[in-house]
């Protein structure tokens, strides 16, 4: 029997498919990943946006076209906002939302058309994720208490909850990728015995052997301490991404961030002060509710000061049951969404160039991730994506030198 994980949406997602496959590998079943011909599918959704939320309903039409017989079970964020949009398909068996994923054999061998209940006080363990020799990503935290009016993830994860430090440790030391990536739905809200230890986290971590990097941070968690412990660490990568979504105080407050813009700006600036050649990359929302030209005017020039390395650009999508349906100011309309986003997909071209050109005959330890017929290929440390016209080891790490931007990322050679 073959069984395959299809994943949509966040990197917490990739970590969970890579623990549901190595459940299902532990169950005797042949597995596999993606669009491939198998007997149980298991499709693990996202419901970030509506459109995020409409390719979780356009796999299930993929999948029949692979196997019209085939079996699916249905996980993830979409399936718990709504599970109905699933279950009306008859060969959708079972529907977990996002409890389930620690126990996926109870569902393949029983199936189950109601939800479990999310634990909102503890953090549920899973099986570990299947073994690479490149990039592991490593899952520290559940959940979200902060709200944000655009935000479904609290009401879809539960509130935050955090991994026990020694378990996170024992994963790490156990796993013969190179690179570790820490990961979590608020990452900057973990805590041990109910105090916040991002900190401390990251010294245990370090103390691993293993270059280690960090997904997404709320600024706020980036004060002079958390800046100096990474300073002091001899593995970290030297990549930071911000969750920024606008630039402009009046939208900030009307998404409920927890940070000006001011404090946004402070942050940037002592972070590369203290990493030179870092990589600072943030999300930005065009169009949210009550964005007026003005703001939008705003929050491009806040953007200029900043100058990021890139940005992931998205325009305001409407979610039932957030607070922002509720909010009293006027919509943006379709047409000035995608002006607004137009104009910040330019800006965000203009940022990776001149962080591009910043790096070039600058030398960086990169990770080989991929290795074709023309170049072996992977991320720096600073998180440029890196080819290299030779062939080297798969999972090594080595000294390159940048020479040039090319395609998404730049060409570079080995050091000397």
């Amino acid at each position: 029997m073959i069984a395959s994980v299809v994943t949509l949406g966040c990197k917490v997602n990739e970590y969970e498919s890579q623990s549901i496959l190595n459940q299902l590998k532990s169950a005797g079943y042949e597995i596999a990943e993606g669009f491939v011909k198998a007997d149980v599918y298991v499709l693990n959704t996202c419901a970030v946006t509506n459109t995020a939320e409409q390719k979780s309903r356009q796999t299930l039409t993929k999948i029949l076209k692979l196997n019209k017989n085939a079996k699916i079970i249905v996980c993830g964020c979409a399936a718990q906002n709504n599970p109905a949009q699933f279950l009306k398909n008859k060969n959708v068996f079972a529907v977990l939302g996002n409890a389930g994923k620690n126990d996926i054999m109870a569902f393949v061998n029983k199936p189950n058309k109601t939800l479990p209940d999310i634990v909102h006080n503890k953090y549920t363990n899973t099986s570990r994720p299947i073994e690479t020799r490149t990039r592991q990503f490593i899952k520290i935290q559940d959940g979200c208490d902060y709200f944000c009016t655009y935000c479904l993830i609290p009401y879809v994860r539960g509130r935050s909850r955090s991994r026990d430090l020694a378990d996170i440790i024992d994963e790490i030391a156990s796993t013969k990728a190179q690179e570790i990536v820490l990961t979590g739905i608020n990452m900057s809200d973990y805590k041990i015995d109910g105090k916040l230890a991002l900190k401390t986290l990251v010294a245990a971590v370090d103390k691993c052997g293993k270059r280690f990097r960090l997904s997404s941070l709320e600024c706020n968690v980036l004060d002079d301490e958390m800046l100096k412990t990474l300073k002091q660490c001899k593995n970290f990568c030297p990549h930071f991404h911000l969750s920024l979504q606008s630039a402009c105080n009046e939208t900030l407050k009307r998404m409920n961030r927890r940070y000006t813009i001011e404090q946004f700006i402070e942050t940037t600036q002592k972070i590369r002060k203290i990493f030179k050649n870092a990589s600072i990359s943030t999300d930005i929302i065009v169009g949210f509710v009550g964005e007026t030209d003005e703001e939008f005017n705003t929050t491009v020039e806040n953007l200029k000061k900043i100058n990021f390395s890139f940005m992931h650009i998205f325009p305001y999508s409407e979610r039932a049951g957030t607070v922002a349906l509720k909010l009293n100011a006027p919509k943006v309309d379709k047409a000035t969404k995608k002006q607004r986003e137009k104009l910040l997909i330019e800006l965000n071209n203009q940022f990776k160039n001149a962080f591009f050109s910043q790096n070039i005959n600058t030398t960086h330890k990169v990770l080989v991730e991929l290795v074709d017929q023309n170049f072996s290929l992977g991320y720096t440390d600073n998180y440029i994506y890196t080819y290299i016209p030779t062939k080297l080891k798969l999972g090594e790490i080595y000294d390159i030198t940048l020479t040039e931007p090319y395609l998404d990322g730049m060409k570079g050679e080995i050091k000397g």
